[in-house]
């Protein structure tokens, strides 16, 4: 994929055109992307609102009736319903990864079984997520859309082939 970008004087916001001969994950990704960089999701931390970006989320999770959103360093408490973001979020990358926690996939890097029998989501940031088994092939499946990879991903899940 090649980026072509040039400046133009007297535009009102930023335009991005983007052309392609066939509609591809990579290019269904990249505009998905373009059409959420701007949007963000009203959030409250010490008492002042703020409106954190979409792509900056890490996971969302949902704790005795409240939901708390996670970005790199940062947690914000949120007004919404776990079920009313993950909603909102399905379509950008967004997917359920146990009954409380919604996870951002492009913030993945593996996950892991635990000796335990346990699943653990590893983030870019350093961050683990506890994993439900119910939810494995929902975030197999929403990697598979995004033609992400497997080889990207550390995957320690031979043991079970039928999660993946």
């Amino acid at each position: 994929m090649r980026l072509i970008m040039c400046e133009r004087q007297g535009l009102e916001e930023p335009e991005v055109t983007l052309a392609y001969s066939e509609m591809t994950t990579g290019v269904q990704r990249v505009a998905d992307y373009v059409k959420n960089v701007d949007q963000t999701i009203l959030c409250k931390k010490d008492n002042e609102e703020y409106g954190v970006f979409i792509n900056d989320i890490f996971y969302i999770e949902s704790v005795d009736k409240k939901v708390f959103i996670y970005c790199e360093k940062e947690v914000f408490g949120c007004n919404h319903k776990l079920y009313e973001l993950e909603e909102m979020l399905s379509q950008v990358g967004f997917v359920r990864v146990s009954k409380s926690v919604l996870l951002n996939v492009e913030k993945l890097t593996a996950i892991k079984t635990l000796v335990n029998s346990k699943l653990e989501a590893k983030l870019s940031n350093g961050e683990s997520v506890c994993v439900t088994r119910k939810y494995l092939k929902d975030i197999r499946s929403e990697l598979l859309r995004r033609n992400k990879g497997w080889k990207r991903y550390y995957w320690i899940l031979w043991r079970q082939p039928e999660y993946l």
